[in-house]
């Protein structure tokens, strides 16, 4: 897992946090993005999923989440990427989520779209 956190002076801290964890062989994306959102239902307290839309990523399909739950009484908003990736050892899931206390302002959101449009995969020759 690789993580980035970003504050601003006045403004509300954003953190990016990328994870990996191995997929099964007959994953799709769209299913793949149904259960991590039944996982997240169980797992966060008054989880909301605000939308669900299907994107590209370099050229691979890929889902992003948008949703809310409370942490300490405090609301979190999270964007989640999800990606699959053919790999010589199985299938692997991409998991990119943007993390912002309070809301997912406008700032908030374009950092996160920058960082996934900037995303390049390597691909095998």
């Amino acid at each position: 897992m690789n993580l980035l956190t970003h504050s601003n002076q006045g403004g509300g801290e954003f953190t990016f946090v990328v994870s990996r964890s191995n997929a099964k062989a007959d994953d799709k994306v769209h299913a793949l993005a149904a259960r991590k959102t039944r996982e997240l239902e169980m797992t966060l307290i008054d989880f909301h999923l605000e939308s669900s839309e299907m994107l590209e990523v370099d050229g691979y399909p890929a889902v992003e989440l948008f949703y809310q739950f409370k942490n300490d009484n405090h609301v979190i908003f999270q964007r989640q990427t999800l990606i699959l990736l053919d790999d010589p050892a199985g299938k692997k899931m991409v998991s990119y989520v943007g993390t912002c206390p309070g809301e997912f302002s406008e700032e908030h959101q374009k950092q996160y779209q920058q960082i996934i449009q900037s995303i390049k995969f390597h691909r095998a020759k």
